[in-house]
C-alpha cells in the first residue's frame, strides 16, 4: 500500500512536536484508506477491514451511513473523543505492522494501551495477548511471582479493575505491599492512583501481612485442623533464632519482607546456616516451613479482601 500524510491542519509552536505528530500521523495514512479516525486531534486514514477484528466497529460499519456523514478527504470520519493517541498507535501496529508488534520490548503502556482499546471494542485476539502478558508479570501463582510485578503494580490493579482482568489482584497487591514507598518514587505515588477501596484493600491486607509475620517469628502461626510440627525445646529455640534472623529487613533494600518467597527458597533448598541436633526436629522443620507456604500462598487473596 501506497502512503502520503495528510497535510498539518494547524501551526504548533514547536517544530519538534510538528515534526513527531506528523511521523506517527504518516505512519498509518494510506491513500487507498477508506475511513478516517481521529483521536486527541491526530487522524488516520486506514482501511476498514483492519477495524473488522472488532466487534464494536464490524456493527458499527455494516449500518447504513447517513448521507450528511462527517467526512475527511472523502472518507467518514469517526471521532474517538474518549480514547488516547498512545492507545491508537499501540493498536494500529498491532493491526498493520503484526512482525514489528510482535519483536518489540513489551512495556507495561503497550500492555495497557492494548487491553484497554481490546476491552472497549472487543478485539479478542488483542485482548488474549494483553491478558497474557499480564499473567506473565502478575502470576496467579503467587510462587511464581518475581521481581518484574513490582514496577507499575499500582497501575495493574487500576488497569486489571478498569478492564475486568481480577486475576492479576493478588499478585499485583502483594507486589504493592512489598515495596517501601519511601524507596521508590513510582510506589511513592501509589497511594494518588489507588481508588479509596483499593487503597483500603492495600492497607488492610499489609496490616495481615505483618501479622502474618509476626505470627511465625513469634511461633504462634498453627495451620487450622492440622496437628502442630512436633520439634524438642532446644531444636525450637534454634529454629525460631534463626528464621528472626533470616526474615529480617533490610534497611537499606527498597524491598520489605518478601516473605512467600523467602519461604518457598527455604522449603525448596533448605535453611542455610541452620543446624538442629536432631534429624527428626529437621524434617520436621522443613515440612513446617512448607506449611507455612501454603498458607500464605491461599491467605494473600483474603488478606487483600479479594476472596472470601
Amino acid at each position: 500500500m501506497q502512503t502520503s500524510p495528510p497535510p498539518a491542519k494547524r501551526q504548533r509552536t514547536s517544530h519538534r512536536k510538528t515534526s513527531e505528530s506528523l511521523i506517527e500521523q504518516s505512519q498509518f495514512w494510506f491513500a487507498d484508506g477508506d475511513i478516517v479516525i481521529s483521536v486527541e486531534g491526530q487522524s488516520w486514514r486506514i482501511h476498514r477491514s483492519k477495524l473488522m477484528c472488532s466487534v464494536i466497529f464490524a456493527d458499527m460499519l455494516e449500518l447504513p451511513q447517513p448521507a450528511d456523514i462527517e467526512r475527511m478527504h472523502g472518507c467518514p470520519l469517526v471521532r474517538l473523543s474518549r480514547d488516547s493517541v498512545n492507545d491508537w498507535l499501540v493498536v494500529l501496529t498491532w493491526m498493520y505492522q503484526r512482525e514489528r508488534f510482535n519483536n518489540q520490548t513489551v512495556v507495561f503502556d503497550t500492555i495497557a494501551g492494548a487491553l484497554r482499546l481490546s476491552n472497549k471494542y472487543d478485539i479478542a485476539d488483542l485482548r488474549q495477548w494483553s491478558t497474557r502478558q499480564l499473567f506473565l508479570l502478575w502470576p496467579q501463582d503467587l510462587t511464581k511471582m518475581t521481581y518484574a510485578a513490582f514496577p507499575h503494580a499500582a497501575e495493574a490493579i487500576c488497569l486489571a479493575r478498569e478492564c475486568n482482568v481480577p486475576e492479576i489482584l493478588p499478585a499485583s497487591f502483594y507486589a504493592l505491599s512489598i515495596l517501601r514507598w519511601s524507596y521508590i518514587a513510582d510506589g511513592g505515588q501509589s497511594h494518588i492512583q489507588l481508588s479509596p477501596s483499593d487503597l483500603r484493600c492495600f492497607i488492610v491486607g499489609r496490616e495481615h501481612l505483618q501479622d502474618h509475620l509476626y505470627a511465625i517469628l513469634t511461633g504462634a502461626h498453627e495451620r487450622p485442623g492440622e496437628r502442630p510440627t512436633i520439634i524438642c525445646a532446644s531444636c525450637e529455640n534454634a529454629s525460631q533464632t534463626w528464621l528472626g534472623s533470616s526474615l529480617k529487613t533490610d534497611a537499606s533494600s527498597p524491598y520489605g519482607v518478601w516473605l512467600l518467597r523467602a519461604l518457598q527458597l527455604f522449603a525448596a533448598n533448605g535453611c542455610p546456616g541452620l543446624s538442629l541436633h536432631h534429624a527428626r526436629c529437621d524434617v520436621n522443620f522443613r515440612l513446617r516451613i512448607s506449611g507455612f507456604v501454603q498458607d500464605l500462598r491461599e491467605a494473600i487473596p483474603r488478606y487483600f479482601m479479594l476472596r472470601a
